[in-house]
């Protein structure tokens, strides 16, 4: 199995705001990809699982390395060197 990069979009619920996201996260498949943007979001924007709603097609791999907006996603995707840039 090879690592490959998913774009997740949807929305979550903060008061009375729909607030919409976008993430991209490498995964080996779409149900790891899904775990993986539940951490995220549970953990940076402390928003529950069951707040988070997915669009139909919410989890969409990702083939064109240039699509990918992430700085961190692309770089690891990209690059054999693998230096991890600063954060900015």
């Amino acid at each position: 199995m090879s690592v490959k990069v998913y774009k997740i979009t949807g929305h979550y619920k903060k008061g009375k705001q729909r607030i919409k996201f976008s993430k991209f996260v490498r995964a080996l498949n779409p149900q790891d990809a899904l775990e993986n943007i539940y951490a995220i979001m549970g953990s940076k924007h402390h928003v529950k699982r069951t707040e988070i709603v997915l669009t139909e097609d919410s989890i969409r791999e990702v083939t064109d390395p240039n699509e990918i907006t992430d700085q961190y996603v692309h770089t690891f995707t990209t690059d054999d060197n693998l230096k991890i840039p600063k954060k900015a």
